[in-house]
């Protein structure tokens, strides 16, 4: 009896160290082109886009800020860890490292566009 009560008291403080350590990690949220539509249109935020400055310069929504994630690891981005910072490139998969990358240098609230600029032009 005394070995189970042994083997479930440590089960119990394993587990509660799991869930504080995963507690404090940041968070990649997916979002839809719509949820950013509406967010551009109702607040200030900082959208990174990491396609090539040649795909930016195509094209690319007003108030991104190119940051291509060819480029990322080298850059070090001007903006505090702890406020919002979303995500784009041209059908999600670059976004989708790049806010990888974030969440690896301490990035907090990080969104990623689904589909990307792709879906942002079909709308």
């Amino acid at each position: 009896m005394k070995k189970i009560m042994l083997i479930l008291s440590g089960l119990v403080i394993l587990t509660l160290g799991v869930v504080l350590l995963t507690l404090n990690e940041s968070e990649i949220t997916k979002i839809d082109v719509e949820t950013l539509q509406n967010r551009l249109e109702n607040e200030e935020i900082t959208l990174l886009d990491v396609r090539e400055v040649e795909e930016y310069e195509g094209g690319h929504i007003g108030g991104a800020v190119n940051a291509p994630l060819s480029s990322l690891n080298e850059t070090e981005l001007p903006y505090p860890k702890d406020e919002p910072i979303y995500v784009i490139c041209r059908s999600g998969n670059r976004s989708a490292q790049a806010a990888q990358l974030l969440n690896e240098r301490g990035y907090t609230e990080i969104y990623d566009v689904s589909g990307g600029m792709i879906a942002w032009e079909q709308q």
